[in-house]
């Protein structure tokens, strides 16, 4: 008897753990619980997948793997009046139709520096060294963008949007900041602009 039941003390102890969240991973839950106390429709995905199509890939080929693991999770964030909104998988893979393209901003900047061709190329060169992460169309066009040098955030604004600020070292920082705004609205800037009471 005494023999089982050492056995099955030794088989127990063999059984593995649940694995724990990572640190990451339950930051990102707690901001998209918060959104959704806000009324954010926030909707995921089942399964791993790309978030650029290959064209962007070519682009922008120095994603920080949190960036992309936390926006190809997701298939749609957006404010209860879509005023602002996380980009996704199928933002970026949009080219036609009405609405916002994840690019829109550049493309505007572009417009407006229609006919001087050494103003546009400054401006490609802007966003090829920033992918738009997320947007906020209720006010100045506002954007938070990730730096591919480094991973860092960048906030920038009508009209001068390649003039941007750095607000969050990384995306995981950026979470616990907007997440911080949404389950108590403190209209603290940029962060107000996107998770705030108006957005």
């Amino acid at each position: 008897m005494a023999g089982i039941s050492r056995s099955k003390v030794r088989v127990g102890a063999a059984r593995k753990r649940p694995a724990s969240k990572s640190p990451f991973a339950v930051r990102k839950q707690q901001l998209l619980d918060a959104l959704r106390q806000r009324g954010w429709t926030v909707r995921a995905v089942a399964g791993a997948r790309k978030l650029l199509p290959p064209a962007l890939s070519a682009r922008y080929r120095r994603i920080p793997v949190e960036v992309e693991r936390f926006l190809s999770a997701l298939k749609l964030c957006r404010s209860p009046n879509d005023t602002v909104w996380f980009l996704t998988a199928e933002d970026y893979a949009k080219r036609r139709g009405s609405g916002f393209r994840w690019n829109e901003i550049e493309m505007m900047s572009l417009q407006g520096a229609d006919g001087d061709l050494a103003w546009q190329a400054q401006i490609r060169s802007f966003w090829d060294r920033h992918l738009p992460i997320m947007l906020a169309v209720h006010s100045d066009y506002d954007y938070l963008a990730v730096r591919l040098a480094d991973g860092a955030i960048v906030h920038g604004f009508a009209p001068e949007w390649e003039e941007p600020s750095t607000v969050a070292p990384s995306l995981a920082a950026l979470l616990s900041l907007l997440q911080a705004e949404a389950e108590t609205p403190r209209e603290q800037y940029p962060w107000s602009l996107f998770v705030g009471k108006g957005s």
